[in-house]
């Protein structure tokens, strides 16, 4: 009995040693051989590290370039409505001139018919004497010169419209 411990025990140490053996058996990588997979490792990481840059760099070149045909067509957008904008502004001062001129020359045209009434209506009366007849027919010249320059100001300023 004494004897079949005694074997087991030495079989079971003799096992130990065999698999202890065996774990220790794994081949080592030399120091050198770290150190240049290492070295590469680091390679590699630096040459994806640059291409990522280059990336980068080429997408925000990318993004500026855009960035600035936006600013350029926002500009011309902008230039674009100031000049209708100022378009529309002439106009409506074209169109007011016309407005004025028309006004003008309704007014001087009834200041007319009023002086013609008057002169005549006076002159049925008696009241008017050769000196009064000429001085309205002189205000009635002039307001007809008026009426004409107008007039053609009035045309010239159609044309424009």
């Amino acid at each position: 009995m004494k004897m079949i411990r005694i074997i087991t025990l030495l079989a079971v140490g003799l096992f130990c040693q065999i698999s202890l053996a065996q774990e220790t058996s794994v081949p080592t990588t030399p120091v050198e051989n770290t150190e240049q997979m290492e070295q590469a490792r680091i390679l590699q990481e630096a040459k994806e590290a640059e291409e990522a840059q280059k990336k980068i760099e080429k997408a925000i070149a990318k993004a500026e370039k855009e960035a600035r045909k936006l600013e350029k067509a926002q500009k011309r957008a902008e230039k674009a409505q100031k000049k209708a904008e100022s378009e529309l502004k002439k106009r409506e001062k074209l169109s007011s001139e016309i407005d004025s001129k028309r006004r003008s020359i309704a007014k001087d045209q009834k200041k007319i018919e009023k002086l013609q009434k008057k002169m005549v209506k006076d002159e049925k009366k008696g009241k008017l004497s050769p000196l009064a007849i000429e001085k309205l027919n002189k205000k009635i010249d002039k307001l007809e010169k008026g009426i004409e320059k107008d007039k053609e100001k009035l045309r010239k300023l159609e044309s424009k419209q």
